[in-house]
């Protein structure tokens, strides 16, 4: 079928040529017939006839048909114009010697016509194609990453090469590629597949995106109707060289990115450390020295003494296990395995045992509650939702100031709960309002010390009501403190 095409195509390209040189032998000989009864000598009439070959070889791109016109032509002006007319013959000699020269001069005209006229669509597709590859690699300067590289390099390509491409970009994770030819080509970094030494009978040609020390994919393109000409092969190597710089360009990116998470890892794991260490070191100091004078005094003190020095150690007990409790839940959070055991739960039940955690570290600070006159139940993992209300009631004791007061209110909205732990303190510095939860360990380290616990425990809370389908807020209140709301959905949703 192909070759059927092909034939077509062939003859339909000789009866075309065939008709261009009709009309202009038609047209040159009208307009020498015009000349010559016009008195114009004969000697002329066969420059005229040299354009008519000049514009043939030209419309036909072929110096084969500029030659056969000249003959033509040559036939023509002799069956025309000499005498005797009207037949072949010549009785004057000087006419052969002219028809000769221009039989040669036609031929040199006809050549160097068809030359010119090859080296100027050369320049023609040269320029074309220099202005798709500018175009091509001005296209690259504003991609980023791999996937967008390929799928532009792929287009590319088609439209360069007017086939079909495929690009395959090796994976980070190194997997291999389900070509097995391409993923020879990728290994052995070698041009292979259609018409070269390896797997030559493949209609497809495999070409490696290559640097000098690594190879980042490879362009397979579809020769089956027609292989890579050797200028298109310059060409492509041109665009694959190209997307070699890009994809460099994006790995050393991506190293450059690991590279600073990395060192933000190993600086936030310092930080978190340090703001630790301090936090475990306060209470543990204080357990061990009051159970040391406790152990050393233990029969002259009186009982009230005793009791309060226990209560003390109960209230930094309390705290250290509320810190473990919030550095286990990070972790799980960190590896994604946070479970959520949702069970309905009595809202009033959520708070108090929350204020029953936190009451012995209130200190001056007073707690006030607010809860659905109703019994409302809401669908939480108790031990969690617990654990986030006593993180922010936590929160508001070490940062709203001394003396202030902390309201902690459920108040049912349509289909939410809409929980409120707020405080009439010092309030929250607007800039920080927008980055409270996300960026508590950039927090932590510019107090440094100064603070304990500072940040964690509300990114800890965020992970947990979003894991619940909910939503967290910071905001300044009227009265000058701040007020955190969760918004948590009362019925289970289908995607949970």
């Amino acid at each position: 079928m192909r070759k059927e095409a092909s034939d077509a195509g062939y003859v339909l390209k000789i009866l075309k040529n065939a008709s261009k040189v009709a009309v202009i032998w038609v047209l040159s000989t009208m307009f020498a017939i015009v000349l010559n009864h016009m008195g114009v000598r004969i000697e002329n009439l066969l420059l005229l006839y040299v354009v008519g070959v000049v514009i043939c070889s030209v419309e036909t791109s072929s110096m084969c048909w500029g030659i056969g016109s000249a003959v033509v032509f040559v036939f023509t002006f002799n069956f025309l114009f000499t005498a005797p007319k009207f037949t072949f013959q010549v009785d004057d000699p000087n006419y052969v010697i002219s028809l000769l020269i221009f039989i040669i001069v036609a031929f040199i005209v006809a050549s160097l016509t068809v030359k010119l006229q090859k080296q100027m669509d050369i320049a023609n597709t040269r320029t074309e194609i220099t202005t798709k590859l500018n175009a091509i690699g001005s296209g690259f300067l504003n991609l980023s990453g791999l996937p967008a590289v390929a799928r532009y390099s792929s287009e590319s390509l088609k439209k360069l090469t007017a086939r079909h491409v495929d690009i395959l970009i090796r994976n980070r994770d190194n997997e291999e590629f389900a070509d097995t030819i391409a993923e020879w080509c990728y290994r052995n970094s070698m041009v292979c597949g259609h018409g070269e030494s390896q797997f030559g009978e493949n209609p497809c040609l495999y070409v490696p995106i290559r640097s000098s020390n690594k190879t980042y994919g490879v362009v397979i393109f579809d020769c089956s109707e027609s292989e890579l000409e050797a200028e298109e092969r310059i060409y492509v190597d041109t665009v694959i060289s190209q997307i070699t710089l890009v994809m460099e360009r994006e790995r050393l990116n991506e190293e450059k990115e690991d590279t600073k998470i990395q060192i933000e890892k190993e600086r936030l794991k310092s930080t978190l450390l340090r703001s630790i260490s301090h936090d475990l070191r306060t209470p543990l100091t204080g357990i061990a020295g009051i159970s040391n004078f406790l152990y050393d005094n233990y029969n002259g003190l009186d009982e009230e003494t005793a009791k309060s020095m226990l209560n003390d150690i109960c209230t930094d007990a309390e705290w250290l296990n509320s810190m473990v409790e919030n550095l286990l839940n990070m972790t799980r959070i960190q590896e994604g395995r946070l479970e959520i055991q949702k069970k309905k739960e009595v809202v009033d039940d959520l708070i108090s045992g929350a204020v029953t955690l936190v009451s012995k570290r209130l200190g001056d600070h007073h707690l006030k509650t607010s809860t659905p006159h109703d019994i409302v139940l809401l669908p939480v993992d108790a031990r969690l939702f617990t654990q986030v209300l006593v993180n922010l009631i936590d929160n508001a004791i070490r940062h709203s100031g001394k003396d202030t007061t902390i309201t902690v209110s459920a108040k049912v909205n349509g289909s939410f709960l809409v929980f409120k732990v707020s405080d009439n303190g010092i309030g929250v510095p607007e800039e920080r309002l927008d980055q409270i939860f996300d960026n508590f360990f950039t927090t932590a380290y510019e107090n440094g010390d100064k603070q304990r616990g500072v940040g964690l425990g509300l990114t800890i809370c965020k992970a947990i009501v979003e894991a619940h389908g909910g939503r967290i807020t910071a905001f300044n209140n009227d009265r000058g403190g701040a007020t955190f709301q969760i918004d948590m959905p009362m019925e289970v949703r289908q995607n949970e």
